[in-house]
Order: structure tokens, then sequence, then C-alpha cells
């Protein structure tokens, strides 16, 4: 297998066409599971390990599971790995990245986290890894991804954000610049992020604010707020 070279990414990075997400991602396809991997070492990795925490204890034997804007699979895959018996579902919007996850089980949907094509209350978990910044209108994808939640059920993201500190949005523009070149997204400010401080929800802020996790419950109704007081911070 060729490994990508740094003019390679650089292409792909500052070359591809724009949009059309499902096209460019369509393009992507066949090395974003390189560039998730270099996101995930350079700035987003512990905001993942803060979603795949909360997985462990949301899962159960049979749960049924929607990775909203699955890509390759990566987090389809995790679910498995730690409840083999879940009940997954697979939506994406790009049929090239749906069909590098042709290798898990479950339902494979093309489809848009912003008209999600299931009734209110389908799933006991909803996944959504890195795209919600990558949408036109990310409180609008959450408020979807809440609809399609079972009472008791969880919703789990990350995404892109922008830090608010000046030398920490300074330090990374380079970093946010080649992403939202490449891959269609945005690092969301406070103003356009979804979320809901209540005793049913965390968020958990990494790497300079460039990373974040959230978890809300079904109770939720999601609208941009300040960050509470409470929030957790990671580097």
């Amino acid at each position: 297998m060729t490994v990508p070279s740094p003019l390679d990414d650089a292409e792909l990075l500052f070359h591809a066409p724009m949009g059309d997400v499902g096209a460019l991602y369509d393009r992507a396809a066949y090395r974003y599971d390189h560039f998730r991997d270099l996101w995930l070492r350079l700035a987003g990795a512990r905001a993942e390990q803060g979603l795949l925490d909360d997985l462990r204890h949301a899962l159960h034997p049979g749960a049924t599971v929607l990775d909203a804007g699955c890509g390759t699979g990566a987090l389809a895959r995790q679910v498995l790995a730690i409840e083999p018996t879940a009940q997954l579902t697979l939506l994406d919007l790009s049929p090239r990245m749906l069909a590098k996850a042709d290798d898990v089980p479950g339902d494979h949907i093309i489809g848009s986290v912003l008209d999600l094509p299931f009734p209110d209350n389908s799933f006991d978990i909803v996944l959504s890894g890195w795209v919600i910044e990558t949408v036109p209108d990310p409180i609008a994808a959450v408020a979807e991804y809440l609809r399609v939640i079972n009472p008791g059920g969880s919703v789990l993201y990350t995404f892109c954000s922008l830090p608010q500190g000046f030398f920490s949005r300074a330090g990374s523009a380079w970093l946010r610049g080649a992403v939202k070149r490449g891959f269609a997204g945005q690092f969301l400010p406070e103003e356009s992020t979804p979320w809901h401080d209540c005793d049913r929800s965390h968020r958990l802020s990494t790497h300079g604010g460039l990373a974040t996790q959230i978890a809300l419950a079904k109770c939720c109704t999601v609208a941009p707020q300040p960050v509470p007081s409470g929030s957790v911070a990671a580097q």
C-alpha cells in the first residue's frame, strides 16, 4: 500500500472541490482515514476518547446505534468492539465513504444528517464524529439527532471548534485553514455551537479549544449558549 506523501496531502487539502460536500468527500474517501488519523494526532484524540468513554457507559446488549455521518466506519467499528450485539445503522452523504464501511454489519444508508430518514424515537444512541462542522446548520443537525433517540437515549458528538483565546486562534490558524479548505468544514464559534446545559449533559473542550465533545440526553434542546462555568477543559 502506498503511503500518501506530504505533497499528495497538500494537493488534497488545498485543491479539493468546494460546494458539493458529498462530492468532496467522495473524492477524499480513498485517503480520508489517513487525514482522520492525522487530525486525531494533532488535535482531536482527547475529544474522541471522551466520546468513546461516554459510549462505553451508554451501550448495552442489543442497543440500537446510529452513526450519523459515519465516514469510513471508524466509530461504528468501535461500537462493535465494545458491544458486539449492538444493532448498527450507518448513514453518510458520500456513497464512496459509505462503501469504505462495507465490512461493518448493519444498515447502510446514503443520507443527510440535516434530514434523517427515521421516525422519532428510533435509536438508543446517536454518534456523530467530526460531522456537524461540515453542514450549513449544525444546530439543526443536532436537533435531528435528539429527535431520533429514544427516551433515556444518548447523543454523543465531536466537532472542530474555534478557540476563544487570541493566542490559541493565532497558533492554530494554519491547521484551521487546511481543514476548512480541504474538508468543507468550519471551526464552530461559540455562538454556533449546539449545546444544552443541564444535569444530563456535559461538554469537554480540548487542545486549547480546537476540539470539543458533547453528550446530550433526550430532554435536551439545542441552541447556542455560553460555555457553562462547570464545563471540563483538557489539553
